[in-house]
């Protein structure tokens, strides 16, 4: 097992201790000070948060042992992919990582085991605001893989590690092994103080179950602050990322009507309807030409999108359209618009 004590973040630099045992990494953590978030907000101190701190040696080397089984344990289903890291979650294959390392849905990849096996990949879904990637190893498993987590209940203070490949992959080798603190958890990000550089984006974190409760996505100059994906956001949206659809959770939430016009033509006649959508749940139809959206007259189709976008997801608005001779007037209660749908 390889533990990581101090790392500089320039690959060119790095110092990795080697320990006999995980102590003087985890003294190193114990022994810090209140970190300090870049701007105005300040993080809070892990240590000062801790209801029960180590009170000595032997309370580290009961940690070294726990932390010593479940590396045993994860450390299988940590995996090298595409200059960063990733974990198996399920026995067919499917790999959490970072949105940066996959970079889109439908990329071939090749995922290394840290024995050295190699096994074919696909990107599948990513979430750019929040750096959230899924990849799916197409070869036959069963595959070594780590358990889900929760990240909504986690408290300032408690332990937690860290196994990725800082800089690269190297046959033969564990994963590296880093021991820290939660700082903040956050429902966007978690921030813990066990350094991370590159080459662990995708790298997973761990509690003291052996369970995931992040992946890491950045880190600043600071050692002592590392930020990572909450693995309640992967449950969040993990439908979307399975299906292999790339979005922005954290994008302005924009209203959607679910019209697509007619190509060739300006005029604001409907050629199509998303099934699902409020224009279809209302009755509107293929062919309708639209006259008036929420009390504003329609001339061109072009009208109608900065119309629909002063409204939010889940207001109701009043359509007024033509349907051969006849004028109807429809309530329609606007969806929640995703990359690439028309209004």
């Amino acid at each position: 097992m390889q533990i990581v004590g101090y790392v500089f973040r320039r690959p060119s630099l790095v110092l990795a201790t080697r320990c006999l045992t995980v102590c003087s990494a985890l003294l190193l953590v114990a022994g810090s000070t209140a970190a300090v978030e870049p701007g105005d907000r300040p993080v809070t101190s892990a240590i000062a948060s801790d209801p029960n701190p180590p009170k000595g040696v032997a309370d580290l080397k009961a940690l070294e042992r726990t932390v010593q089984k479940i590396v045993a344990a994860v450390a299988p289903s940590v995996v090298y992919v595409a200059g960063g890291s990733g974990v198996v979650v399920s026995s067919d294959g499917y790999v959490l990582t970072v949105a940066h390392v996959a970079r889109r849905a439908g990329r071939n990849l090749v995922v290394i085991f840290p024995d050295g096996r190699r096994a074919r990949a696909v990107t599948l879904g990513n979430d750019y605001g929040l750096d959230a990637g899924l990849l799916k190893i197409t070869d036959d498993g069963p595959w070594p893989h780590a358990e889900w987590g929760r990240s909504d209940d986690l408290n300032p203070g408690q332990w937690c590690l860290t196994l990725g490949y800082p800089v690269s992959f190297e046959h033969g080798k564990m994963p590296a092994v880093r021991v820290g603190r939660v700082l903040h958890d956050g429902k966007k990000e978690i921030i813990t103080d066990g350094t991370i550089m590159g080459g662990d984006s995708g790298a997973p974190l761990f509690n003291l179950d052996g369970r995931i409760i992040g992946i890491g996505t950045k880190c600043i100059d600071l050692l002592v602050y590392n930020i990572h994906v909450p693995i309640d956001r992967y449950r969040d949206d993990w439908e979307k990322l399975v299906q292999g659809k790339d979005f922005d959770s954290l994008a302005p939430k924009q209203a959607l009507l679910g019209v697509i016009p007619a190509d060739g033509s300006d005029e604001p006649r409907v050629a199509s309807v998303i099934p699902g959508s409020g224009a279809e749940k209302s009755g509107i139809r293929a062919g309708d030409l639209l006259l008036k959206f929420a009390g504003t007259e329609l001339h061109k189709f072009a009208e109608l999108p900065p119309l629909v976008q002063r409204h939010r997801p889940g207001d109701k608005v009043e359509i007024e359209l033509r349907r051969g001779t006849e004028t109807l007037k429809l309530q329609v209660k606007l969806g929640r618009r995703n990359a690439g749908d028309d209004q």
